[in-house]
């Protein structure tokens, strides 16, 4: 398992911290890296955010894949998975300590940023223990001349790390597999929330996949009881992939049954490993 790999390199260099074994329940079921951007906006405007990059503990890197540039855009995002070896694991912890981003308090955020502007964070679990870096994504060195490296332990030095891990496959290199399609195990629904504008398109309704009727799904996050932020998971997220793969931006949902004109707007999310979104932007498990 590739957390396992990290530790056992970790700990040949000497990395002072608990010892771990494979059966670490911190690491398991859980990822072994994340990368997320967060920014001092409504949580309603991140709920669709998703991590930058994630490492699962079985060693799969989760990512975004393109999608077609048209509006109304598809409901779900293009969600990729490539095994990466434990070896390529070890290969970006120390990519991390070479930056000297492991030593200190993992502050790399620069003085003097901008209220508001987005930071990043980046997780990663390092002799049984998970480690927080945080910077300015942004934040890169500025070279006239070849080699171009930022000086260890500096704001640069994280941005320089944050792009790399957007280009896994030059870090890596053939430690990275093939992209495939990836489907996560359950998804967030934040049902009721204002639909975007259709730009005269003109909405779809389709019908609810589910026996759970919509109204009993999740929990109010918002003022008059809307919107509600809710979990689905196991063979009913498995339903709704199918349903969600057929809809867009625009979709509103109706029980079956129902009245079209009591549709409602849906925001999706996938749920990736180690994530609980109701819970992390709205406080509620959902």
């Amino acid at each position: 398992m590739i957390v396992l790999a990290a530790l056992l390199m970790a700990a040949a260099c000497g990395t002072s911290g608990p010892s771990a074994t494979a059966s670490d329940p911190a690491a398991e079921g859980s990822f072994a890296l994340r990368g997320t951007l967060s920014q001092a906006i409504p949580p309603e405007a991140r709920f669709t955010w998703l991590p930058y990059v994630l490492i699962t503990t079985d060693g799969t890197v989760v990512r975004q894949g393109p999608v077609p540039a048209i509006f109304p855009g598809p409901l779900l995002p293009n969600l990729q998975g490539a095994p990466l070896s434990d070896a390529g694991y070890d290969l970006i912890v120390e990519r991390a300590r070479a930056l000297g981003l492991l030593e200190g308090s993992g502050d790399f955020v620069p003085a003097g940023m901008p209220l508001g502007r987005q930071t990043g964070s980046v997780e990663l679990r390092i002799d049984g223990e998970l480690r927080t870096i945080t910077g300015d994504p942004n934040r890169i060195i500025q070279c006239i001349t070849t080699p171009c490296d930022p000086e260890p332990g500096t704001p640069e030095a994280f941005g320089t790390f944050w792009a790399e891990l957007g280009d896994l496959g030059s870090l890596v290199g053939s430690e990275l597999g093939q992209d495939t399609a990836y489907h996560p195990d359950g998804f967030a629904l934040l049902i009721g929330v204002e639909p975007p504008d259709d730009s005269g398109l003109g909405r779809q309704v389709a019908t609810w996949p589910l026996d759970t009727p919509i109204a009993d799904i999740g929990i109010p996050v918002g003022n008059e009881l809307r919107p509600r932020c809710g979990t689905v998971a196991g063979e009913d997220a498995v339903t709704l992939e199918a349903a969600f793969a057929a809809a867009n931006q625009l979709t509103m949902w109706v029980d079956q049954g129902g009245d079209p004109a009591d549709a409602v707007s849906i925001a999706v999310r996938p749920v990736l490993p180690g994530e609980d979104p109701c819970q992390e932007l709205f406080g509620v498990k959902g």
